[in-house]
């Protein structure tokens, strides 16, 4: 299994403060350019939203890890909630495409399900499966009953799994014990 974090820092306000943010690439990047999708938290996320065209910023990772060149066979499934639905979609564009794809979004409301549009329209053109579990976590849960419905045998599936820190190792967890071998499964992080 593994896992990576990432961050974005500018020159803050407050005495030439560095400011951290995590931050997830939501495309592919092409050169001047790399989208970002940044979570709302804090301060730090008021301060990216004043960043104007030409500030300098520095740009930590991604690593390499949560790339389409960790997937060892033909089938991915793309597990994403929350603003860790936006390396899912990158992802997706990236994946060559006969890929065996499969995507589950996770999300409190509709509403909260980042980039949907876009991901339906790449599982699309892929030929994939989108499933979308919405609703409160506590009453719609994403559990290893779930999972297996949606997507049957994963024993020798390549799955990557994005999201807040106890839905993933939840995910992982689950993914386990339906036979997913370590090394299949592929983790992104938000953490410093």
């Amino acid at each position: 299994m593994d896992s990576s974090s990432n961050g974005v820092s500018w020159p803050g306000t407050c005495g030439g403060t560095r400011i951290r943010h995590p931050y997830s690439l939501s495309a592919l990047p092409r050169p001047p350019f790399i989208r970002v999708t940044i979570k709302r938290l804090r301060m730090q996320s008021l301060a990216a939203t004043r960043l104007k065209p030409g500030t300098r910023v520095w740009v930590e990772g991604p690593y390499g890890v949560f790339t389409r060149h960790a997937r060892r066979g033909g089938r991915v499934v793309l597990i994403g909630a929350g603003v860790g639905i936006s390396p899912i979609r990158a992802l997706l564009e990236d994946l060559p495409e006969h890929t065996d794809v499969t995507v589950i979004l996770r999300a409190s409301s509709a509403e909260d399900l980042v980039h949907r549009a876009e991901v339906t329209q790449l599982v699309s053109e892929r030929g994939g499966q989108l499933h979308e579990i919405v609703g409160p976590r506590k009453k719609v849960r994403l559990d290893g009953n779930v999972l297996r419905k949606l997507v049957g045998k994963v024993s020798n599936t390549d799955v990557y799994v994005c999201g807040p820190a106890g839905f993933s190792e939840g995910v992982t967890e689950s993914l386990l014990r339906l036979g997913v071998r370590h090394d299949r499964i592929h983790q992104e992080a938000f953490a410093f």
